[in-house]
């Protein structure tokens, strides 16, 4: 019994790819979904998007892998060695653990983890450690492969007996014919054991005994050398065999799948295999690593069953399976592992259809009608898409052609013919349907949506260019789609839908929702009522619930998009079990039912962040150890130019198709363009706190974006807060003590402007009193000046009065009357001359006081009792004028001014010891 035909998706990796050696022979996993790899040159780790050599070059061998979930370390085992990497792949050799005398030891073949102890398998002897110390488990004349199985470790010795490693002892606990045989593989069954052996020769070892079992897959192995078995999470077994690849062996159906060059492995060479966390099936051989999608909905088909071009249709039937390509038509017979290429049917072929039990082909040359396994030519057009039988007319067909629609009929035979070109209409008619009244509605991809009324004849059509007078987005790129018996319409902005009552084209809500205004390249309902969709940005089917009630489901041939016929996509839906999509080069079954979840979630992690200016790490998750993301920012200076971020997917089953996007909280307005990159660098980022995210497409091709990495760009030193405080206190510090020294320089300013202006000042003052004194001076000049006027006046009318007295002496002597009255004229006449001179007493009174400080006012003041002559008298002392001087002034004798001296003295107060002249100087 043999699986379905048809290839898995596979993966090569060279060692050009993974830069290390040849060879491959165990693998490891750890939390974050890397993959380990031991290499005869070294430990590979791959990311999903790229390798990464270890432990290189060291002169050793690397043998088997095994990580500790527990406690973050991969152990490893080689030539002469085995320890364990942690942190930042450090290596710990426990080797120096071992005594001296037991360290003579080969490769060890296999590491095993159980029960928190380390198991290390040698054909010398196996090592446990248990995180402190090493125990050794021996057995004479020594050991073979050892296998970690069911919860138990078994280890063949090199006599060929079986043992279970029970608490550091052998035992025997499962019975074994074959001790002649080296066991490949030990798989737990019901109470028992499966045991394989490198001859491909399988015992069932149990309570009852040994029996061989399988025997038609034992003959399938027979001189292949078996190399490894391995129980995959299903009900299958994997077989790696030296000479022809992998075996698949269903333990429930028997179902055998063989997988070797001619199935897309680079060598049969396969030393062992190891199934992933997501399920995927990793292949250690003897020259490289190939990655299978074992759990793929998908199959590929093409040159392994001799299928040349790119395919456009297949179509199932009893006797085998046609298909239509850009080469010819081909047909597979049940059973058989080869195409036949039908003769006859050089060039493109397209589109199949049953009618009246008959199978049909459109060709570029015409209709074929196909049977037997053979093609046989019924018409010549120009081209045929394919050809459908009218509901309106059963008696015939219409075809759709390179340039419009074709009319054919049924013969005597129920066979269809030609009756010739439909007139009226031109354009190329690959997709067409015929409605509820008989018209026909064809989908002209580059030019829009036509109605063709037909003839009574059918010869004719009258063509309405419904295109033209809506408003829809049906113009160009357009398919039709019959979906339970309802016409739909794939445009450039979703789905639409055919009202065939009304004739209007309305949104198509039962697929909008998911749709939206997608660009959609094909739609397909399948015989399972399975709708299929490939749009811009989906690929899938919506699986029908109830009548026009539909659930979304993604598909994983979102991972084959780009292997799609893109020039003539197309979907096959006369498949028993599924669809066919045609491919670029041959086809790709899908089953529905196989598509799985598992695991689909799995989002990007940033695993770096880089410094590029400076060469320095940031932030790096390591392999080995736990991390939990958290919401502390990492802390970035603000003279980081260039921030460089590293991310990893692990979506291996997307290797070579894995995109990505990116976005910076609080920098990006929104996410970049999809690019294959696994890095994104920002410049120059301003102080503040972002959020990094990462979004890629997982297999199905659902948006995943990562946990946020929080990101705080702070400033330096200079510029932080602490520092702006500190700026603060040193500002105020020294705005205070600035101010202090302005206000001592404007202290001593003011000090020096006081004093400036008191100099000044008293510069003014003085120049003032100099000039007062100037100009008292040049008063008292003038005063004494009128003093001295009004002395001279009194000394002249003294002299007056003296002449007066002589000139009455005179006139007293003469006599003579006439000469008396003459003389007294004259003397009336002098007198009147110098009476105006006693005024000057009053004008030398105001003078004086001027220039003696009131003298005479306070002295009349404080003496009231003081004559006219007495207060001259006072006036002349005060002048500093000796007795003589004031006798003349005063026109009395010497004696008389002694007199008037004496009664002054008196009036005044003065004692006997009192000097009148210095009481007048000083008062």
């Amino acid at each position: 019994m043999h699986a379905q035909v048809g290839k898995y998706p596979i993966k090569n990796f060279t060692p050009e790819d993974y830069l290390a050696g040849i060879q491959n022979i165990d693998f490891a996993q750890n939390r974050d979904m890397n993959l380990f790899v031991a290499n005869n040159l070294g430990v590979l780790s791959f990311n999903g998007s790229e390798w990464k050599t270890y432990a290189l070059n060291t002169g050793k061998k690397q043998r088997s892998l095994a990580f500790d979930e527990h406690t973050g370390r991969l152990y490893v085992g080689s030539q002469g060695d085995f320890g364990y990497f942690e942190g930042k792949w450090n290596y710990v050799s426990l080797v120096d653990e071992i005594p001296e005398d037991e360290r003579d030891f080969d490769e060890v073949w296999n590491v095993f983890i159980f029960n928190s102890d380390v198991y290390f398998c040698t054909f010398q002897a196996i090592f446990v450690f248990d995180g402190q110390s090493i125990k050794t488990i021996r057995h004479e004349p020594g050991l073979n492969k050892s296998f970690f199985t069911g919860n138990k470790i078994f280890t063949q010795s090199a006599t060929g007996k079986l043992f279970e490693v029970n608490d550091l002892q052998l035992t025997e606990s499962f019975p074994q014919k074959r001790r002649n045989d080296i066991v490949a593989g030990i798989i737990p069954k019901d109470e028992g054991i499966l045991v394989f052996y490198n001859s491909g020769a399988i015992e069932f070892s149990g309570p009852l005994g040994v029996e061989e079992v399988f025997p038609e897959l034992q003959q399938s192995l027979e001189g292949k050398y078996v190399n490894h078995v391995t129980e995959l999470s299903d009900t299958r077994l994997v077989i790696t065999t030296q000479q022809e690849g992998i075996y698949f062996y269903d333990l429930q159906s028997g179902a055998i799948e063989n997988i070797s060059i001619e199935d897309g492995l680079q060598t049969n060479a396969c030393l062992k295999t190891f199934q992933d966390h997501t399920g995927n099936l990793w292949v250690g051989m003897q020259n490289g690593i190939a990655l299978i999608d074992i759990n793929s909905a998908s199959r590929l088909i093409n040159e392994d069953i001799n299928l040349q071009g790119s395919g456009y249709e297949a179509f199932e039937t009893d006797e085998g399976t046609y298909y239509t390509t850009s080469n010819g038509i081909y047909f597979l017979a049940n059973n058989a592992a080869s195409s036949v290429f039908l003769s006859g049917t050089e060039g493109p072929a397209y589109g199949m259809q049953i009618i009246n039990n008959k199978l049909y082909a459109g060709h570029h040359t015409g209709l074929f009608i196909l049977e037997n396994g053979r093609a046989r030519r019924r018409a010549s057009t120009d081209g045929l898409w394919l050809v459908r039988q009218l509901r309106s007319n059963p008696g015939y067909a219409v075809g759709g052609t390179y340039s419009g629609l074709f009319l054919f009929r049924f013969n005597e035979n129920d066979e269809l013919e030609g009756v010739g070109r439909i007139g009226g209409f031109n354009e190329s008619s690959r997709f067409f349907e015929e409605d509820r009244k008989g018209r026909i509605w064809v989908g002209q991809f580059y030019k829009g949506l036509y109605q063709l009324q037909l003839s009574d004849d059918l010869k004719t059509a009258t063509v309405n260019k419904i295109s033209d007078l809506t408003g829809l987005p049906i113009d160009r790129h357009l398919i039709l789609s019959r979906i339970d018996d309802e016409i739909y319409l794939g445009t450039e902005k979703g789905i639409y839908r055919l009202d065939q009552t009304t004739d209007d084209i309305v949104e198509a809500d039962n697929f909008s929702e998911v749709i939206g205004k997608n660009w959609v390249y094909f739609l397909a309902q399948d015989n399972q009522k399975h709708v299929h969709v490939y749009t811009e940005n989906l690929v899938g089917f919506f699986k029908q619930v109830s009548k026009n009630n539909y659930a979304y489901i993604p598909s994983s041939l979102f991972l084959l998009r780009n292997s799609f016929n893109n020039d003539l996509l197309n979907v096959s839906r006369n498949i028993s079990n599924g669809v066919v999509m045609n491919a670029n080069e041959g086809f790709i079954y899908y089953y529905p039912q196989f598509e799985t979840r598992l695991d689909l979630e799995r989002k990007p992690i940033v695993k770096q962040i880089y410094n590029v200016g400076e060469d320095s790490i940031l932030f790096e998750r390591l392999p080995f150890r736990n991390y939990e993301p958290g919401s502390d920012p990492i802390s970035i200076s603000q003279g980081t130019k260039i921030i460089q971020f590293k991310v990893e997917s692990f979506n291996f089953k997307g290797v070579n198709n894995a995109q990505f996007r990116y976005f910076l909280k609080g920098f990006d307005d929104h996410y970049s363009e999809w690019s294959n990159t696994v890095f994104k660098e920002y410049n120059n980022i301003g102080v503040g706190d972002y959020e990094f995210y990462v979004q890629t497409l997982n297999n199905v091709g659902e948006l995943v974006t990562s946990d946020p990495i929080f990101l705080r760009v702070s400033p330096p030193f200079y510029k932080s807060i602490l520092a702006r405080f500190i700026y603060l206190i040193l500002a105020l510090v020294g705005l205070y003590v600035f101010y202090r020294l302005q206000r001592k320089y404007y202290k001593s300013k003011e000090i020096k402007l006081e004093e400036d202006k008191k100099t000044a000042l008293a510069q003014k003052q003085f120049e003032l009193k100099e000039l007062k004194e100037e100009q008292v001076k040049s008063e008292l000049r003038h005063v004494n000046n009128l003093l001295a006027a009004s002395t001279m006046n009194l000394v002249v009318k003294n002299e007056f009065m003296e002449n007066i007295k002589e000139e009455i002496k005179s006139i007293k002597v003469k006599g003579d009357v006439a000469e008396t009255r003459k003389s007294l004229d004259r003397l009336v006449r002098e007198i009147d001359s110098t009476l105006k001179v006693q005024e000057d007493w009053k004008q030398f009174e105001h003078h004086f006081d001027r220039v003696h400080g009131d003298f005479l006012t306070r002295l009349t003041t404080e003496f009231t009792d003081l004559t006219p002559g007495e207060q001259k008298l006072c006036a002349f002392l005060r002048l500093n004028m000796d007795t003589k001087e004031i006798a003349n002034l005063m026109g009395v004798s010497l004696r008389g001014v002694e007199v008037a001296r004496y009664r002054l003295r008196k009036k005044l107060g003065l004692d006997t010891h009192q000097n009148l002249s210095k009481f007048v100087l000083e008062y």
